[in-house]
């Protein structure tokens, strides 16, 4: 779908790093933007220099509650076209540790919840909401999901990390097909 002027595109992890490039290129291309992300002091700085044409809402990308509020700030902004989902978190975990003990079940649990639960949590509400759009040029909607090379050929230390895209990447061709008949 060609985005224009106009449209508006929910980006997740939209306050800082990819996320923000991604947020900064749709706003100069005249679309409008909602950033999700944890960080309200970046968050709220970006909403005050964007003013009227990028809303900042706090989400959980794994929180199905807080998401379906990013998803209704999309759709009340207007024309709710496109999904870019960058957020993400990383953070060594070994399955045995320097110090001889296992690998934290929990940091695996906390970065898996974020990277690949947050990913299907997002792309199925932004896919339904964008469903129900109108056609343009037979088109309903894009998503964008984002990985990383560490999906394919992860380090030593990113079992969760590499884990956790490797699911994104696993995901996205199947949600390609799913969506296919329907955006």
């Amino acid at each position: 779908m060609k985005l224009q002027q106009g449209m508006t595109a929910l980006v997740t992890g939209g306050v800082s790093g990819l996320g923000e490039a991604s947020a900064i290129a749709l706003l100069e291309r005249g679309l409008n933007v909602v950033a999700v992300d944890l960080n309200d002091e970046r968050g709220q700085a970006m909403e005050q220099q964007y003013a009227g044409r990028l809303r900042y809402v706090k989400a959980d990308v794994s929180d199905e509650g807080q998401m379906q509020q990013a998803i209704a700030a999309a759709e009340a902004f207007g024309n709710f076209r496109a999904l870019v989902h960058c957020a993400g978190i990383g953070g060594p975990v070994r399955l045995i540790e320097k110090d001889g003990s296992p690998g934290s079940l929990e940091k695996y649990i906390n970065i898996i919840r974020v990277n690949q639960i947050g990913t299907f949590n997002t792309l199925r509400l932004a896919a339904v909401a964008m469903a129900k759009n109108e056609p343009i040029d037979g088109e309903r909607g894009v998503c964008v999901l984002t990985a990383s090379v560490a999906g394919y050929e992860g380090q030593i230390g990113q079992i969760p990390y590499a884990s956790s895209k490797a699911g994104v990447i696993g995901m996205t061709i199947v949600a390609a097909r799913d969506l296919a008949s329907k955006f």
